[in-house]
């Protein structure tokens, strides 16, 4: 069971560099958290760790999710959360930082969906 236990831990602290090193690497711009899983996946993570590290990673204070919402009947159930990196930007408070980051990221992708996709 400690074996388990243990494995379980080294499995999150795993995830978790690899979350906070995903992040930095776009210039600590913001990402939608189906990038993060789908990136991660590919080095062969697991969904449920990047989940479980994301989580501890908010708790810390770490990185900041937002979930955002979409009225759009086509986007019903599509997890739409942005997670960003709780660090300074050019000085300002860390937390506003991220919220930015995050919106901006929530914002661009918003104009572009809605003004590629068609209802009807």
């Amino acid at each position: 069971m400690n074996e388990q236990r243990a494995g379980a831990s080294s499995d999150i602290a795993e995830a978790r560099k690899a979350v906070i090193e995903l992040l930095r690497s776009r210039g600590k711009k913001a990402r939608f958290t189906t990038e993060v899983f789908a990136s991660l996946e590919r080095r062969s993570l697991i969904r449920e760790e990047i989940e479980r590290a994301l989580a501890v990673l908010e708790a810390e204070g770490v990185v900041m999710i937002r979930d955002n919402f979409c009225a759009d009947p086509h986007l019903a159930g599509v997890d739409l959360r942005v997670v960003a990196l709780v660090e300074s930007i050019d000085g300002a408070d860390p937390q506003l930082s991220a919220i930015r980051v995050i919106d901006d990221a929530w914002n661009k992708w918003l104009g572009e969906y809605l003004v590629n996709h068609r209802c009807g």
